[in-house]
Formats: C-alpha cells, structure tokens, sequence
C-alpha cells in the first residue's frame, strides 16, 4: 500500500520526502527508487521530541510532502523489543495518521474507532461492492476519508514474496499497484490532509550547531556492495565540519589521502565475495590504515569485509581483510531487524565501558568469533553484536550515530572514550 501511495504521489509531480518511523533499513529499498529520494529516518526510542521534529524539518525541507511509514499499536517499545514508536512520532510532528485497514477481516460492525486517524485505505477488498459497502460505513461511523483501496490479488502479495532481501520490487510491480490504487484513489482528501498542519521550528538545530574544532577526514565505503548509511548522519558529519569523501572497496586500490576514520556501510558484500577477496591492495590499505592508528567501523556487510572470511548463502568462503579474528556467515533472510541495547564492557573510539548503545540488529549476518582473546568482543561476554579493539569496531547492529549524541561527539574526539593512562612511576 506504501509503494502504491508514493507511486500516485510521483505520478501526480509531488515531490516526496519517505521516513521510516524506525532507524533501520527495509527489507527492500522500494521507497528511494520509487520518490528518487533516499530515504531517511526517524526514531522516538532513540531520540526526544525536539531532536524528532529537527531531523524532519531538515530531512524534508526540498519535498512538497514528508511522509512517515510504520506500524501503529499502543505499547512501550522497547519494552515490548519492537524499538520506535509511530504513535509517539505522530504526536512529536503533529502529523495527519492514515491507517491502512485489511478489509478482508472486516466482519459485521465497523471495527473501534483508533484513537487518533483522519484517513483509511482498505487493502484486500474483494470488489467494488465491497469498498462501496465498508467506505460509506467507515465514513459514517469514523467520520474521516477513505482516500482509496488495492484488491485482494494474490499475485501482488506472490510478487512480493519473491523478491530477494536487499533489492527494490520491479518498476512493473510498482506501475501495477499505481494503477490498482488509482481506480478509487481521492487525491483532494489526501491534499487536505497533507496541508491540514505545519511543523513546529526548532530554534537549536543540530545541523547548525558549531563546528568542531579538529580537523577530520571521513571515508565511506560506496559502490555495487556498500550502500547502507543514514543520510542524516553524513549530513551532520558534514555540518560540523568534516570532509566526507566515499570511495570504492570493490574497484579502488587505495584509501582516500588523509582519511582519519572509515566507514563500512552495510549492503550486499555476499553478492560481490569474490571480487572483495581478490582486491589485495585493498585489503592491505585498510590493514595499514589501522596499523597507522587510525579508526574503522564496520556494520553488517561492512564487518564481513574486516573478518577473516565470508561466507556467502551459497556455501562459498572468502578472504576478507581479517581485522578482526571471525568468520562472517550471510543468509537469506525476511526477518525484520530487531532493536537491541549491548553496553559496552570495554572502551572503543565510540564509547567509553559502561556506556549504552542502541541500534537494530541485522538479521542477514551472524558472526563466529575465532579463538580466545580477551580483548576481542567490547560488549558483554555473551553477545557479538559489537566486536573490535579500540580502533576497529565491527557491528551486527544498525546505528544511528545521529540520533545518539555522544556517538557522533566521538567521531571528532575519540580521545574522551580512551580509558586513563596509568603511570608507572607513580607509585615508585
């Protein structure tokens, strides 16, 4: 319903702004290909209200229309292990809520009424009779819009099952939901609603806040195998000054000159194995990057590039740059990531011991860890979310340095998470 909505929206000229309502990559990337836009992300289990409201305001300042995607449902979470709420995102921006109501479960009575909704669309209608029926009900009962419907085709839903993890549905699936929403879709409903309310300025911009004062070079990993960051978080990485330059582990030979920390994005390495593995000089140029003191972070796909090997759904192994002593495993896999919070129990350039972080597990990588070595894994004993030294840190999870303040301070002023150095004379 999602990608049948920016579809209309692209075919009207809106100009769109997608978010999803937590700091996580979709399963498949359709909203980017499909609005042209990259997709950016909000997150009230990682974030409070004003830092909500200023990552929106900057996110969607070039887009005639921001739109927030999730799942709506009243309970605490993260308690309940299902990381940001959208309710709590709805109230912080003073958004319209449209709910997408399956109407194949529609039975009798119209369902209670949400506590807060100002427009429906029916997935799963069986026919016209059907959505004449359940939106002159809704609409009397509710008092709000039914803005349009898609029909109960099992072909969508087959089509949809059968695209890989990690790729963007066909230009043909996303036309065809287009066209099927199309048939009863209510662009003036949507337009009132899209203009019913502004969002609140914020005075404090993270984006214009001052710059710091250490001079630093950024490498991001970008090509056919690297391509999962937040936008958001380049886009303060750039407002306080750093220089970010990407460069290519796949088709490069050596790291952009002066780079101080790289950064290893997640994406589809498992597809490209062999290539990474072939690219020596490569390998080398980030082993020498940290030989030389330097800092490098590696999420889902890019922690398989700093293990000693790869190993792809098929079975096949590669040599990786072995940073770090484990063996990364891909798989297939549909699940969603799911949020976690690991403490650190020793220091790395990102956090001090003791310190929290939060972000979503990638459900596509599992690591196995190679020997005993103490100094190895920076998050208690029983877990390999986060794994590295001091300087090179691997991570299962999906981070959001932006939305987690001290992570991004970290970035410029590693030395504030070394822990103190002892003095040997000092009790001589």
């Amino acid at each position: 319903m999602f990608w049948a909505l920016l579809e209309l929206l692209r075919r009207e000229g809106v100009q769109v702004q997608s978010f999803a309502s937590r700091a996580c990559f979709p399963v498949h990337p359709a909203a980017s290909v499909i609005t042209g836009r990259k997709l950016r992300h909000l997150d009230s289990w990682l974030m409070d209200e004003e830092t909500g409201r200023d990552f929106f305001a900057q996110g969607g300042q070039f887009a005639d229309v921001s739109v927030v995607d999730g799942q709506f449902g009243s309970f605490d979470a993260a308690k309940n292990g299902l990381g940001g709420e959208l309710e709590t995102l709805c109230r912080w921006l003073r958004l319209p809520t449209i709910v997408v109501l399956d109407a194949s479960r529609l039975m009798g009575a119209v369902p209670k009424r949400p506590e807060r909704v100002d427009g429906v669309l029916l997935d799963r209608v069986a026919d016209s009779q059907h959505f004449s029926r359940w939106t002159t009900d809704i609409q009397a009962v509710w008092h709000v819009p039914v803005l349009g419907s898609l029909p109960a085709s099992a072909e969508f839903g087959c089509k949809i099952d059968k695209i890989p993890p990690g790729r963007a549905p066909s230009t043909e699936l996303i036309r065809q939901l287009g066209d099927a929403l199309a048939e009863t879709w209510t662009p003036e409903h949507f337009d009132r609603l899209s203009s019913d309310e502004t969002i609140p300025s914020v005075e404090n911009s993270l984006f214009k806040s001052e710059r710091a004062t250490l001079r630093l070079n950024v490498a991001v990993a970008f090509d056919e195998a690297f391509f999962r960051y937040f936008p958001c978080v380049l886009d303060l990485l750039d407002a306080r000054g750093a220089t970010v330059v990407d460069f290519s582990p796949l088709h490069d030979e050596h790291l952009p000159p002066e780079t101080d920390v790289v950064l290893l994005g997640g994406g589809v390495p498992e597809r490209h194995a062999a290539t990474l593995a072939e690219n020596h000089c490569m390998k080398t140029a980030l082993r020498n990057h940290v030989r030389w003191g330097k800092r490098i972070y590696g999420e889902g796909g890019g922690l398989a590039l700093l293990c000693q090997q790869m190993i792809t759904p098929e079975g096949e192994h590669a040599r990786m740059a072995g940073l770090l002593p484990a063996v990364a495993c891909s798989q297939r896999s549909l699940a969603e990531p799911t949020p976690i919070e690991t403490i650190l129990s020793r220091p790395n350039w990102m956090g001090r011991a003791g310190d929290a972080i939060r972000g979503y597990r990638d459900p596509g990588w599992t690591i196995e860890t190679l020997g005993e070595q103490a100094d190895f894994r920076t998050c208690h004993a029983d877990s390999t979310d986060l794994i590295g030294t001091f300087q090179t840190v691997g991570s299962l999870l999906e981070i959001h340095f932006g939305l987690q303040a001290s992570l991004m301070n970290h970035f410029f002023y590693p030395h504030l998470c070394a822990p103190p150095k002892v003095d040997p004379w000092r009790n001589s």
